[in-house]
């Protein structure tokens, strides 16, 4: 039951994480900026239609791994643990990359905006993805199953 749980919440992350990025797309200009220096300079511009699907290719490869895996580990003898860990790595993922995307969308709305403000939630969620990532590998360790 608490598998089930997590595992709907990994869909609407994913479907939420979509959302947001389909939206930003339609925001993006043609040469979509990518990265600036540390002045504010731009660096780096990338063609709309190859970030989309580069962008799109890589957020499904991820979450069809944490189904496989999942689907992996669910044929050999395991915790439920660990299935609801790979279940809140694909969250904080999908969570990930919705922030991303959506700091290049504001990055490239021409509005003058502090991105120094919005940084730290790019941190946070990249940081909460490595530590349930780090988790999964070691939930295997715990020996107490949830029932």
């Amino acid at each position: 039951m608490v598998v089930r749980f997590f595992s709907a919440l990994g869909w609407i992350t994913l479907i939420f994480s979509m959302v947001v990025f389909l939206v930003s797309y339609a925001s993006f200009p043609q040469e979509v900026l990518v990265l600036v220096d540390g002045v504010g300079q731009p660096q780096l511009y990338v063609e709309k239609g190859t970030l989309f699907y580069s962008l799109l290719a890589f957020a499904m490869l991820i979450n069809a791994m944490a189904i496989g895996i999942k689907g992996v580990i669910k044929n050999h003898e395991s915790t439920e643990l660990m299935q609801i860990s790979i279940h809140v790595s694909q969250m904080f993922f999908n969570m990930f990359f919705a922030s991303s995307v959506y700091f290049i969308n504001i990055l490239n709305s021409r509005e003058n905006f502090d991105y120094s403000n919005f940084g730290y939630l790019i941190y946070i969620t990249g940081g909460l993805m490595v530590i349930s990532i780090i988790f999964t590998f070691f939930s295997k360790m715990i020996p107490k199953k949830f029932n």
